[in-house]
């Protein structure tokens, strides 16, 4: 799938990381048009309906997403342009996006540092918290929510597949220093992977909102386009470890930042609550896993 590129982490300025996503392959055109056709204001259903049936296999994926608990119980979705006009055009892009990715990263093997069903099965987890946690509370970007935990740590499958020696080394330094992998990262690196999957996500115009959120999920104070989004994308990810639905290669995070929860009005009680709600909801959404297998 991919070439390794011939730096290292090490050497690799965050500023330079735009021109090397030059070296990774882009989305396929379909979803480059439908993204800007997205951004139109005036853009209709029909037009929308008719870029997406253009390929039967995206098609198939958007569907199987959007009847799935992504989008809650009780659709029976059959054709592009109802979900169009049932889900709205931001849920259909956030449809489009998950599908795009589990396109790029179909098949991906697992590796001595990394089992990916594991690390399909903590990305459904935080995005199964961020869905209920959104919806309970209404917060704004929740049609973005599902698909900002979902795709929070594409980052790291990025090290994997481009920088496969920064990637084994950060899994022995985190193995032998019970370390998180973002601690072990910033032990040895002056890049992580958010913001690997940052400047990834921006080439492929991914919302200002996911890009913010994936490439602040460590440190959500920082967040500026979307501080709501990437708080719950911190404390979604922090809960799946605690519910065992943890990252592998690495432990989990040793706490949260608790102005996390200040931003989204919750206490930490009300945190744990959701466990029973997220269960459920994983229960309903595991079958996404059949898209990138």
């Amino acid at each position: 799938m991919s070439t390794v590129l011939e730096k290292s982490l090490l050497d690799v300025h965050p500023r330079e990381l735009k021109g090397m996503v030059k070296d990774i392959p882009t989305l396929p055109a379909i979803y480059e048009e439908l993204f800007d056709k997205l951004q139109d204001p005036d853009v209709s259903v029909p037009e929308i309906a008719e870029i997406i049936t253009q390929d039967q296999a995206l098609s198939s994926k958007i569907l199987h997403l959007v009847n799935s608990a992504l989008y809650g119980p009780g659709h029976n979705t059959m054709t592009i342009s109802r979900a169009v006009v049932i889900l709205g055009f931001r849920a259909v892009r956030g449809a489009a996006m998950a599908s795009g990715v589990f396109d790029y990263f179909k098949g991906e093997e697992s590796s001595e540092g990394i089992d990916m069903i594991k690390f399909w099965e903590h990305s459904i987890a935080v995005a199964c918290t961020c869905k209920v946690i959104a919806n309970d509370r209404r917060l704004e970007g929740k049609d973005e929510a599902f698909v900002a935990g979902l795709l929070h740590d594409v980052g790291k499958l990025i090290e994997k597949n481009y920088f496969t020696s920064d990637f084994d080394e950060i899994c022995v330094l985190a193995e032998e220093k019970g370390l998180s992998w973002f601690e072990a990262e910033k032990k040895l690196f002056p890049i992580h992977h958010g913001t690997i999957g940052k400047t990834l996500f921006r080439s492929w115009k991914f919302s200002p909102a996911v890009v913010d959120a994936v490439q602040f999920h460590h440190k959500p104070g920082a967040a500026s386009s979307a501080p709501q989004l990437t708080a719950l994308v911190h404390l979604a990810d922090y809960l799946a470890y605690e519910m065992d639905y943890g990252a592998p290669g690495a432990e989990g995070p040793r706490d949260y930042d608790p102005a996390a929860l200040a931003v989204l009005g919750m206490t930490e009680q009300e945190l744990f609550d959701y466990r029973e709600l997220v269960e459920e909801e994983m229960e309903h959404s595991l079958d996404i896993l059949d898209l990138v297998e």
